[in-house]
């Protein structure tokens, strides 16, 4: 019986994980098509430029950038790009010298395991605090830097829930909708340790 729990929690904790690895690949798959096709326009445009005798003739093609798709999917779990960018590279939101990275095969093994990771822990976090309700316990240090980490992140999202329902974002979202559904996803982890930690308090009987 025992062993069995244990196999239906790491199955339960498998499927976000491996839900969004698939995600990934789709989504890197699509960026790489992007980049294909952005490098196809600037050599048309560069051979048009060759042959043309009219300035006004001449093709303007835009700096590279990716759709705002794959954009929101790295905002939504940067982390994840961040580290796996260390080890090789990986699609950005910016791109300072204007052109695409290419993607290696180190590229698709790093991100799988840096989304699968982040995704893992996460999906233990659900499971831990929103299918189990195992009330978190913490220390008076850690409950200082939660409350400091959770007021932060809630004004960071404010002002991006600001731009994205009321301003806009005229110099291009680059990614910021899935920024923003992650400040909202740290802010609700954030607050249900510090609530869990709440309820702690109240139910515990003074001797």
């Amino acid at each position: 019986m025992v062993s069995n729990t244990i196999v239906d929690r790491l199955a339960y904790r498998l499927v976000m994980p491996v839900a969004m690895l698939a995600v990934l690949f789709l989504i890197l798959r699509t960026a790489e098509r992007e980049q294909r096709a952005w490098i196809a326009q600037r050599a048309s445009a560069h051979q048009k430029t060759i042959d043309a005798t009219d300035i006004e003739s001449i093709p303007f093609v835009l700096p590279f950038q990716h759709s705002a798709t794959v954009q929101d999917a790295i905002g939504f779990q940067w982390p994840a790009f961040a580290v796996a960018g260390i080890i090789a590279p990986v699609p950005q939101l910016f791109y300072s010298e204007r052109n695409p990275i290419a993607l290696t095969h180190t590229s698709y093994v790093a991100l799988a395991l840096a989304v699968g990771i982040y995704w893992f822990v996460i999906a233990v976090w659900v499971d831990r605090r929103l299918i189990q309700r195992k009330e978190p316990i913490h220390s008076k240090v850690v409950r200082i830097v939660l409350t400091v980490a959770f007021v932060l992140i809630a004004l960071f999202l404010l002002v991006f829930l600001g731009k994205d329902l009321v301003a806009g974002w005229p110099e291009g979202p680059q990614g910021a909708y899935g920024i923003t559904v992650w400040l909202a996803l740290v802010c609700t982890i954030l607050l249900t340790e510090l609530r869990g930690f709440h309820r702690r308090r109240v139910a515990t009987p003074r001797p």
